[in-house]
């Protein structure tokens, strides 16, 4: 995948923007009357790039306030996690991959009402790892969102890679074929 179309907190800009740059149509499921919402869940995105890039190798804590931790249920890279495991997990993973810069292709958001979202999008990780190990990886990701209080989070995340049937091999970069890779 070329970094051409790679964003993040600092050239995000707007919702219409993100339409603009998407590698595929822009869905017809936009409701023009929540895209304040969508602004907002843009701004969530650009704080959670923010975080990741700026803030999380020196305090990885700063990450949690983007997840309502009790309520989040994750399928990640990793496997499972279920409603009220969120804390343990994060606590263990994520400083794993504290010193890593993260950006995002073919971002979309919805709002699907004032207080809830969703977003789909491909998204870059890489840099190196507690232990000292470099990596890069390119996944999909899916986040529904919820609004409490005025502030946006996350309450479920879905992160995967294509698998390439035949050989039951993850593609760690996301550029298989599907046309190709679904033969066993």
């Amino acid at each position: 995948m070329s970094d051409d179309k790679f964003f993040n907190e600092n050239t995000l800009t707007t919702v219409q923007a993100l339409w603009d740059n998407l590698s595929y149509p822009k869905s017809e499921d936009h409701a023009p009357e929540l895209l304040k919402e969508e602004e907002e869940i843009l701004e969530f995105y650009k704080g959670w790039a923010r975080c990741l890039n700026q803030e999380f190798n020196n305090d990885s804590e700063s990450g949690k306030p983007f997840y309502e931790i009790d309520q989040v249920v994750t399928f990640d890279l990793f496997g499972f996690t279920g409603r009220g495991d969120f804390k343990e997990h994060f606590e263990k993973t994520f400083p794993y991959f504290s010193n890593a810069t993260v950006d995002f292709k073919d971002l979309e958001l919805f709002a699907t009402s004032k207080t809830s979202g969703y977003s789909t999008m491909v998204q870059r990780l890489r840099g190196k790892s507690k232990d000292g190990k470099a990596f890069q990886m390119i996944y999909r990701v899916t986040g529904l969102l919820s609004k409490k209080n005025g502030r946006w989070q996350w309450v479920h995340e879905h992160v995967s890679f294509p698998v390439n049937m035949a050989t039951k091999e993850a593609d760690f970069t996301s550029s298989i074929d599907p046309k190709a890779a679904f033969h066993f």
